[in-house]
């Protein structure tokens, strides 16, 4: 009995894995039905009810919003590729005092926001923040960061998708395939030269092999997968340093107005004042907290994409060594000896270690193309000096006043 439970929590995140691609072929065909889950989702419940209509909308909108020209090419059609979003984001130019209480609302409703405490034990911690994160920027509700929640879930999914191709399927296949063509190149007596013995003659087959099936692997992360990866996330990172620059201008932007917003404005103005001054500072701190929900949510869509890359890694060398094993236990049925056994189980795990030498790079390949240092990311916005000096601009502005009148 212990037994079986410690084994089913070393299976955990596999099975896991394995039901998550289930549920991503069942969404595709209920995705009519995610608008209205998500539109009566209130408690936890309803937050994950937001998540699942969220990701759906995630396909939906792949081929009406985020495709503008089809890719091409053989790589293309091997692993998925996505072109760069269309950005949605409001420039500063369009940032006027309307715009600025629309965004003091979505502000309030961040503040407000009474997020669950319990949640399912169901889950990964990644997916119970990723559910907070969606909430808290407004999915489900009009938000514009609806897009970019939509844009993370589809190039996670994307890249975790390719990943999988990669090494799930090509890697194991490749390798089956080629040795079973060794095998039965070794079985029908083809020779490389006729002064070696026949356990010479299949370790140089079977070694041939393992060499041929790593260098076809090598050939397709480095060609297919590698560039297709490396396209889908320098789209990402354009579509994410354009964004991160537009919230920071417009921080800037509402920064200046709302220290600024009393030069306009008159004692009988002052209910207005009074409005205009609480709508900019809401909006400025909103500018400044949606970059680092959106950094948060980032790192939380990076960390799975590392995260599966990894088990999808372990998984392929056990699949790779499963099959062969069984390719093995063929052998020995059709009565192969003890020492061509052992010949043919060198070779493959020569294969099962080169293999996973070239792959194990995946994940690294990935991040690199990534220039995060280019993002106006949160802490270059600067929200506590920003803080001080409005709060101190105001206080030097009451006491000056306050002294001239004592005076006076």
């Amino acid at each position: 009995m212990i037994l079986s439970k410690t084994g089913s929590n070393l299976f955990k995140p596999f099975t896991k894995l394995l039901r998550r691609g289930a549920v991503r072929q069942s969404t595709k065909v209920g995705s009519k039905s995610g608008a209205v889950a998500g539109a009566t989702a209130k408690s936890s419940g309803g937050v994950a009810a937001k998540t699942v209509a969220a990701n759906i909308a995630a396909f939906d909108l792949l081929e009406d919003e985020y495709r503008e020209e089809p890719p091409s090419g053989l790589e293309a059609a091997m692993f998925k590729q996505l072109p760069r979003p269309r950005l949605i984001e409001k420039s500063a130019s369009d940032l006027t005092l309307e715009e600025a209480q629309n965004t003091a609302t979505q502000a309030k409703r961040f503040y407000e926001f009474k997020f669950p405490l319990f949640s399912g034990g169901e889950l990964f911690y990644e997916e119970i923040e990723d559910q907070y994160l969606s909430a808290a920027l407004g999915a489900g509700e009009g938000s514009i960061d609806e897009r970019f929640i939509d844009v993370a879930t589809l190039f996670r999914r994307t890249l975790n998708a390719n990943t999988r191709r990669l090494l799930l399927y090509w890697a194991p296949l490749i390798g089956f395939i080629v040795f079973v063509g060794a095998a039965i190149a070794q079985w029908t007596g083809v020779a490389f030269a006729s002064f070696f013995s026949d356990i010479a003659q299949a370790g140089l087959i079977y070694g041939a092999a393992a060499l041929i099936a790593a260098f076809l692997v090598f050939v397709i992360y480095s060609w297919p997968y590698k560039v297709v990866q490396q396209r889908n996330l320098m789209n990402l990172d354009n579509y994410v340093t354009s964004k991160f620059a537009r919230i920071n201008n417009n921080f800037q932007v509402a920064k200046r107005r709302a220290l600024n917003v009393e030069r306009d404005k008159r004692m009988a103005e002052r209910e207005a004042l009074k409005d205009e001054a609480g709508a900019w500072t809401l909006a400025y701190h909103w500018f400044a907290t949606r970059l680092f929900l959106c950094e948060t949510m980032l790192r939380n869509k990076f960390y799975q994409v590392r995260r599966n890359t990894t088990l999808y890694w372990l998984a392929g060398l056990l699949l790779t060594f499963v099959l062969l094993s069984g390719l093995g236990i063929g052998f020995a049925m059709l009565g192969a000896g003890a020492e061509m056994l052992a010949v043919f189980g060198a070779a493959a795990l020569f294969y099962i270690v080169l293999a996973g030498a070239v792959v194990a790079r995946a994940a690294g390949m990935m991040f690199k193309v990534l220039q995060s240092n280019e993002w106006s990311r949160f802490h270059l916005v600067n929200l506590n000096h920003t803080i001080r000096d409005h709060v101190g601009e105001d206080k030097l502005q009451i006491v000056t006043f306050r002294d001239r009148n004592r005076f006076e």
